[in-house]
């Protein structure tokens, strides 16, 4: 136990100066670049075949291949706007942007809710999105500015669920072969049974989230107990939007099976960590609550997103 401690203690001074090493690229002091049009056609169950917007930001400074961050949004687009008005994001993967084009990386953003009228609380009917995330990968692996052995994937929240379905069976052999994933404030009551990856992971949680940090612990353990890497960057004093003025609001959230929560297995098939078979009247009843969250004054932010471009430049090859 004191050797694990003193493990995460030393992870976390050398994330601390990692974060200093970046500087303040993520400040709103930096404009963004101007980004190119990349929408595609996307596919998966809920809503078949549709176009999905998405934009493709090159770092200003820098020619000839560089490394991507494909970033996804949470359930709540409050960013920027991009591919002419069509897509939005939210302010994590705006930022994402900002710092990471300064920092040498093209960023791809992508509006997984685009033209489907979806809002945050309709969380049981939002897309496969991670499917999404794949075919963007597929499609700009091929473009002549990016580096295809260095491609990155975060995401906030939803958009964090969604990055940590590259642990699942199901994707890791025919999954494009990401360099890194990054997953900012994941819910992780609803997990997917880890294989062996290739990649290393970074998991993000807030203290004071109404999505608590002890499922993602738990998966971090299964992570690990799986042979792959990851690392875990607890915030204290941080909520859900890493603000320091969080408040718990009603609102809908799958928040209700921290303690148990439900693992994905790659037949399909679905348990609580306890082994009770997590039927869907189970999971409705457990698991989705009305404990939402607010507060986004975002004190924590930047130093989120400095932390996620630091990891990523250390997993480059």
């Amino acid at each position: 136990m004191i050797r694990l401690r003193l493990a995460r203690a030393v992870n976390m001074l050398f994330m601390v100066l990692l974060i200093g090493s970046i500087g303040h690229a993520a400040s709103a002091g930096h404009p963004l670049p101007s980004g190119l049009d990349v929408s595609f056609e996307g596919k998966e169950r809920k809503f078949g075949a549709r176009n999905i917007p998405g934009a493709l930001f090159l770092p200003p400074a820098h020619t000839g291949r560089v490394p991507l961050i494909i970033s996804q949004h949470g359930s709540t687009r409050d960013g920027m706007s991009f591919a002419d008005g069509q897509g939005k994001t939210d302010e994590y993967s705006t930022r994402i942007v900002r710092a990471g084009t300064q920092a040498g990386f093209a960023v791809a953003v992508l509006d997984a809710f685009a033209g489907t009228g979806l809002r945050p609380n309709n969380k049981r009917k939002f897309p496969n999105a991670t499917r999404y995330a794949v075919q963007l990968h597929e499609a700009l692996r091929r473009h002549p500015r990016i580096d295809a052995g260095n491609v990155f994937y975060t995401g906030f929240s939803y958009g964090a669920a969604q990055v940590l379905k590259q642990q699942d069976a199901r994707w890791a052999p025919v999954a494009s072969p990401w360099r890194a994933l990054a997953a900012a404030e994941p819910g992780c009551n609803v997990v997917s049974l880890p294989a062996s990856v290739p990649y290393a992971t970074l998991i993000i949680k807030g203290g004071e989230s109404h999505y608590a940090p002890a499922p993602c612990e738990h998966y971090r353990d299964m992570i690990t107990t799986a042979g792959n890497r990851v690392e875990y960057w607890l915030v204290p004093e941080a909520n859900h939007f890493f603000s320091a003025n969080g408040e718990i609001v009603d609102g809908v959230a799958v928040n209700g099976c921290a303690d148990n929560p439900v693992i994905r297995y790659p037949n399909g098939s679905r348990k609580f960590a306890d082994g009770t078979v997590a039927t869907r009247e189970l999971f409705v009843s457990r698991c989705i609550t009305r404990q939402g969250g607010k507060g986004k004054s975002r004190e924590y932010l930047d130093e989120v997103v400095r932390g996620v471009i630091a990891f990523f430049e250390r997993q480059r090859r």
